[in-house]
């Protein structure tokens, strides 16, 4: 098979993005297991509009309409918050799918190899300089100057690299959702327009979305802990709410979707590069923690880092964790920050009880605005009535109080932290970075590990 100067295992929006932005001088061979009429998930999925307005690769998004408000339930349905999140519009994934197809098929410089299954790295003296695949049944070798993983949560590539890298090879369970979703066609007498969405519901997040013209969304994603539920379960309790709502005679035959997965849910990797490499996508956890999305992120990840790609070629310079670490600093200064902000709120949350949950929104201890703000990674102030308010409301459940006080201030810590990620370089300087990260989301995850054990010692007693 003939050398090319580019490889990129997977052709998801993140990995055609990359490839469409590099210099058309530069050869490129995608390695995607699907046919290409294949590609894209078969629904629709929500777009911040504001963290890609400013590129020119807005122009391969077809815009559907603006995203509705969200209704946040408590896990019991009991009472709701009402969160206006501007700046959202909706896209067909499979529609985004076949834009970037046609736009590569008219790129001379990039072939996509279809049912090329992507297996192992190909290392010497530990350094990547190629993948081994699966074409049509053979197993084949190419080799290229610089090789990007854009394979989504499985990371194929990434987590079969040498320590050298110092990439974390898995992810904890926890940082993970395990999904399912499914589009049923809306009644055309249901009147009924709500994104409803069950926020904690068994950790996770589901919903019922009826703002849409012709159809019903249906989607239910948990966290990977020991014993949950599965999430087509969940969607099946949602069916069941239709029914109570709509009557026996609504068809619950798929009319889209109806399968499940599993994406990352937590912030992005520390570092995206390494000699002669590149993470991309939700192989680089470059996504909004709380529900998985990202579209807008990957692509913008994309987009950065072939940007930089394109000026070391164009000088001649060694492609290296030193060089390529402009990509790095771009994408956590646009995105990174924020997502971690949020991150250490999802991390508080699916710490957390359903009946926590129920109590912080029924009694408005979370409300409307610090909800909105906390999708967003913006900081939370409190007003001193607010804050007797809560109080006042939360007396009788004052360590969850105490809790999600201090969740508050180390979002509001994270995003500084983030917000000062080293701009080149440095092994030391990377380092004290690190160890200030970790200071604040190690007692996080010593919670969500206890709580873990837990559950598996309950399931071993109980069976």
């Amino acid at each position: 098979m003939q050398d090319t100067d580019v490889i990129i295992a997977g052709a998801g929006p993140a990995g055609c993005l990359f490839a469409l932005t590099l210099n058309k001088d530069i050869s490129v061979t995608i390695l995607e297991k699907k046919a290409k009429e294949d590609l894209g998930h078969d629904w629709f999925d929500w777009v911040d509009i504001k963290s890609i307005e400013e590129y020119d690769f807005a122009k391969y998004i077809t815009i559907i309409e603006n995203s509705p408000p969200v209704s946040f339930y408590s896990p019991d349905g009991s009472a709701k918050l009402e969160v206006p999140i501007s700046g959202r519009v909706d896209i067909d994934r499979l529609v985004l799918a076949k834009t970037l197809v046609e736009a590569i098929e008219k790129r001379s410089n990039i072939q996509i190899l279809e049912h090329a299954v992507v297996i192992d790295p190909i290392l010497e003296e530990d350094i990547i300089v190629g993948a081994k695949l699966k074409l049509k049944g053979q197993k084949q070798v190419l080799r290229a100057k610089l090789i990007v993983d854009a394979t989504g949560i499985s990371a194929i590539l990434r987590k079969k690299l040498s320590a050298k890298y110092q990439f974390e090879r898995e992810l904890e369970p926890f940082d993970t959702f395990r999904t399912f979703r499914k589009y049923i066609k809306r009644p055309k007498n249901y009147d009924r327009r709500e994104h409803k969405v069950y926020f904690g519901r068994h950790n996770g997040v589901s919903w019922i979305n009826t703002e849409l013209p012709d159809l019903i969304d249906l989607f239910a994603g948990v966290p990977n802990f020991p014993n949950q539920i599965s999430p087509k379960q969940l969607v099946e309790q949602l069916e069941a709410d239709l029914k109570e709502d709509f009557g026996e005679e609504i068809d619950l035959t798929p009319i889209r979707a109806d399968y499940g997965g599993s994406i990352p849910t937590r912030r992005c990797l520390d570092n995206f590069c390494g000699r002669n490499f590149l993470v991309l996508g939700d192989a680089a956890c470059q996504v909004e923690p709380i529900n998985g999305c990202g579209i807008a992120s990957g692509m913008l990840a994309g987009y950065l880092a072939a940007k930089k790609v394109n000026e070391l070629y164009g000088s001649g310079a060694e492609l290296t964790k030193e060089t390529l670490w402009a990509y790095n600093y771009e994408w956590i200064k646009r995105l990174g920050a924020q997502y971690a902000s949020i991150d250490i709120l999802r991390l508080f949350l699916i710490s957390r009880n359903e009946s926590d949950c129920n109590f912080l929104i029924t009694h408005k201890i979370i409300t409307e605005d610090e909800l909105t703000k906390s999708m967003l990674g913006e900081k939370i102030r409190v007003s001193l009535t607010e804050l007797l308010r809560k109080l006042f409301h939360g007396i009788t459940r004052l360590g969850l109080l105490l809790a999600l006080n201090t969740a508050i201030k180390d979002a509001d810590k994270m995003k500084e932290i983030y917000l000062n990620y080293p701009k080149q370089f440095d092994a030391q300087e990377f380092e004290l970075w690190q160890n200030a990260r970790d200071k604040i989301a190690k007692k996080y995850y010593r919670k969500l590990r206890m709580k873990v054990e837990k559950q598996k010692t309950m399931t071993t007693t109980s069976g």
